[in-house]
């Protein structure tokens, strides 16, 4: 994996790795469990893959909301076969 700041701009972006060659990508819109609310929340909920997608709804439920979790980052797969599954994500 390669990773950049979240600040970065698409130019600089751009000139660690072409955008023409992989994409980079940000986890944005996260909900966490919160450490204190006491609330259990389930997998489905929480996460990169949960549906909890807005402030409000984390909050109603108790976690804790994160706009961007973590930079910019692009996986990379280098023992695929072709170019495009090494930097397909």
């Amino acid at each position: 994996m390669y990773t950049a700041p979240r600040g970065m701009s698409e130019d600089q972006l751009n000139e660690r790795i072409p955008l023409s060659v992989a994409q980079w990508h940000a986890h944005v819109n996260i909900c966490f469990q919160s450490d204190v609310s006491g609330r259990r929340m389930t997998r489905k909920q929480l996460g990169v893959k949960g549906t909890i997608a807005t402030e409000s709804e984390c909050r109603q439920a108790g976690g804790r909301f994160a706009p961007q979790a973590g930079g910019w980052m692009i996986h990379v797969y280098p023992f695929e076969s072709t170019l495009e599954k090494i930097w397909t994500h």
